[in-house]
């Protein structure tokens, strides 16, 4: 029987520059996965895929982004800075009761 692996979202304060923000999205997901948690990055999950000059787009994927959030076992907050998105998320991620962390948390807990 395999295990199961815990969900982990992943958030930063995201560089404007797309490819700047998926560079650094792929480190922060490969030491999850290092450390044995499944990786929901919407930064990665939805590149490309909707027009940011778009308001009803931006809308869906905040949605999008939410309802994955919720499914996740915990927050992981990634980088130095903290921003409003960020501060949604965790938000969020408090009132659904899940694990709030940053990735210094993730390496010293395992």
């Amino acid at each position: 029987m395999s295990r199961t692996l815990p969900r982990a979202y992943v958030t930063a304060a995201w560089s404007s520059n797309r490819f700047e923000a998926e560079e650094e999205a792929r480190k922060y997901c490969q030491v999850l996965v290092k450390h044995g948690y499944i990786p929901i990055c919407p930064v990665l999950a939805f590149s490309g895929i909707f027009a940011e000059e778009n308001a009803d787009a931006h809308k869906l994927q905040k949605e999008m982004e939410e309802d994955l959030l919720r499914r996740a076992r915990l927050l992981v907050v990634c980088g130095n800075r903290i921003n409003e998105e960020v501060k949604d998320d965790i938000t969020i991620a408090k009132k659904a009761k899940l694990i709030v962390t940053s990735m210094e948390g993730i390496i010293c807990y395992m």
